[in-house]
């Protein structure tokens, strides 16, 4: 049985960690299988939470950029579109390459062809969006998951180490 390893390095614990403090050599302490256990189990929530937070505004901005698209697509689709704003809109948020959208305001609101021609490639864009945020949540519910796993192990970890010191602690009484 492990009852003790010096570990001398500082990437286990994570900062501010009361329980282990491991980000200098100064003091770094001997450091129990339990402590490293932990540490790394925290450490890697850690990790997944932040991975988590980014994911989420990223999120965010996606269906920010959906709400504005099916706006401006409602307008384009009705002729009355402020034209040089939804164009920079189409190439700027959404991606649509300015070739294949009309120049001229004149040319969109007068033209039905040329509205549904710009209406269904916005559609596209906004199609393959939602598709894309479709799957960022699948990897967010991922990251989610992982860090729960994180977490109960090391919960887990202290709570059989503790039955074990109890169970030693019986055996000698």
């Amino acid at each position: 049985m492990i009852e003790v390893n010096t570990i001398g390095v500082n990437r286990y614990a994570p900062a501010d960690s009361a329980a282990i403090n491991l980000y200098g050599y100064d003091y770094a302490s001997d450091l129990t299988l339990t402590q490293l256990i932990q540490a790394v189990c925290i450490r890697s929530a850690a990790v997944y939470e932040s991975q988590s937070v980014l994911k989420m505004n990223m999120m965010t901005s996606g269906s920010q950029t959906l709400a504005d698209a099916s706006a401006w697509l409602e307008q384009v689709a009705k002729g009355t579109a402020d034209w040089p704003a939804a164009r920079t809109f189409c190439i700027d948020k959404l991606g649509i390459p300015s070739a294949s959208l009309p120049a001229s305001t004149d040319a969109v609101n007068s033209s039905y062809d040329k509205r549904m021609q710009v209406a269904a490639a916005m559609q596209d864009k906004m199609s393959a969006l939602a598709q894309s945020q479709q799957e960022d949540m699948i990897d967010l519910q991922t990251l989610v998951n992982r860090r729960d796993v994180a977490y109960s192990t090391s919960s887990g970890v202290v709570r059989t180490m503790g039955q074990s010191q109890m169970q030693d602690a019986a055996n000698f009484l």
